[in-house]
């Protein structure tokens, strides 16, 4: 039975670890806060210049994942709702709990272990197999069943 990855009470950060990492981006259509994010620059626009006055949040799009397993392009969690068109803010760096992915998915999550984007806001993870990227590590065990959270330290 597949488990719900979408954490109820948003993103909940434990600690940022005394250097956050948060980035502003600007949503291309609705993202729920505690949902992986993944983007790109804007599409013909040109690039970002050599100097920081060439650089505005706009130049950076995101959008909620939605596929059951990839980590591939993820750039961060959304760190509260962004409504489409609105900037927000999404972490990069930090610890979190996060929804274990479901058990018919790989698996438990395993404390120490690399973990992997799962749905939009879950995560998996694994002694065996491997992602095609990972987003950060297990600090906690998770069996992946309902209302399982594990703590991860989040390091895109």
């Amino acid at each position: 039975m597949a488990v719900s990855t979408a954490n109820p009470n948003k993103a909940v950060m434990v600690t940022d670890g005394g250097a956050p990492e948060i980035i502003t981006i600007k949503a291309v259509t609705n993202i729920s806060g505690g949902y992986w994010v993944t983007g790109s620059g804007v599409a013909g626009a040109s690039t970002v210049g050599s100097g920081i006055d060439s650089f505005a949040s706009a130049d950076i799009e995101g959008w909620a994942m939605t596929a059951a397993v990839t980590s591939s392009g993820v750039m961060g969690i959304a760190l509260q709702d962004i409504a489409s068109g609105a900037y927000g803010p999404c972490a990069q760096r930090g610890i979190f709990l996060m929804p274990a992915g479901s058990a018919t998915a790989i698996g438990s999550v395993v404390k120490g272990c690399p973990i992997a984007a799962y749905g939009v806001g879950g995560v998996i993870g694994s002694t065996t197999l491997s992602f095609d990227c990972y987003v950060g590590k297990a600090l906690t065990d998770g069996g992946g069943a309902a209302n399982d959270f594990v703590a991860v330290k989040l390091n895109i």
